[in-house]
């Protein structure tokens, strides 16, 4: 088992306080609907949910920066979401968790994007998707990069943020790589299969094992397949490290060197992944800043996400939290 010497671990998770992380990406609204089920509906073969509560998070990038705030850094957001109900509603759930949102440009010609899941009984139901997956508009895609040029150097790294909703594009990818590479900022990505040839020149990409057998038409089987298919990853965009994320398995790192490194999972129990590649980059990109080697940094990121798949919907980890697992498992 990997471990971290105990007083460079406590120096690394200290330091997550004082980082401040930009991320860049699509913005959603997550709504939830958490009832039970006891019947079936006489009017179709479907479960009735007895609804119970409601509730509404940050999803996509909003919830990266949740993380990365919950892991007591600084957090600023850059996005475009509409000028309507659920953009105000995301533009008050970033100020009420202490997310900048300055960089966050309302586009009253677009929709911002809301996911409504039903929980009954834990498990869910069905998901409704109400969203416009169309990329944004020249002049807003140059406004943004505006605001991201003016506030890039402020940040310990970067963290592109990619679900496939139309902010991140090839032209914005490479304006925000060119611009970080004069300013010395580290870019990470969570990736989407429709931009995965994009990122080139980027730090760090952290594909699910579904994306990379996307990325380089491999059918992934075992470790021998994530190696090779890692391998090609890292050669075709010219990154330095490729971190792959496997579900119950743990995750993978191919690190600058070509070193590759297996780290079994650290999840008790799992109910819910949804989010855990949120916090990953999160936890990882805040590791990394705070001075963590690419492996020590992998191994936090790890245990932050063993911690998540436990609970319901995308939640983030607590600082306190986070410190007391790592110091009780991750230490050697």
């Amino acid at each position: 088992m990997l471990k971290i010497d105990p007083q460079r671990l406590k120096n690394i998770l200290e330091s997550m306080k004082s980082r401040r992380i930009l991320v860049v990406g699509d913005l959603m609204l997550d709504e939830y609907i958490w009832g039970k089920v006891e019947r079936i509906s006489p009017e179709a073969p479907v479960p009735v949910v007895d609804v119970k509560e409601e509730s509404i998070r940050l999803g996509g990038a909003g919830n990266v920066a949740k993380n990365l705030v919950g892991l007591g850094a600084s957090a600023i957001v850059a996005s475009v979401i509409g000028d309507d109900r659920p953009g105000r509603l995301i533009m008050d759930l970033l100020e009420e968790r202490g997310i900048e949102n300055k960089l966050v440009v309302m586009d009253a010609g677009r929709k911002s994007s809301v996911k409504t899941r039903i929980i009954a009984h834990t498990q869910q139901v069905v998901r409704v998707d109400k969203e416009i997956r169309s990329l944004i508009g020249n002049e807003t895609r140059d406004r943004l990069l505006g605001l991201l040029e003016d506030h890039l150097s402020s940040a310990d790294a970067l963290i592109i943020s990619d679900y496939g909703k139309g902010v991140i594009s090839r032209e914005l990818i490479e304006g925000v790589v060119s611009m970080a590479r004069k300013g010395k900022v580290s870019v990470n990505v969570d990736p989407k299969e429709r931009n995965f040839s994009y990122y080139v020149g980027v730090d760090l990409v952290t594909p699910n094992t579904k994306e990379l057998g996307y990325s380089t038409g491999m059918v992934i089987g075992d470790e021998k397949d994530i190696v090779e298919a890692a391998t090609r990853v890292k050669s075709r965009l010219g990154c330095s490290m490729v971190l792959v994320t496997r579900g119950e398995h743990g995750m993978s790192l191919l690190d600058a060197d070509d070193r590759i490194t297996h780290i079994p999972t650290s999840a008790k129990s799992v109910y819910d992944v949804t989010g855990a590649g949120d916090t990953v980059i999160a936890c990882f990109t805040l590791a990394m800043a705070s001075g963590a080697t690419p492996v020590e940094a992998a191994i936090i990121s790890n245990t932050a996400a063993g911690i998540v798949v436990a609970e319901i919907g995308a939640v983030s980890t607590p600082w306190d939290r986070l410190y007391s697992v790592c110091m009780e498992e991750c230490v050697g």
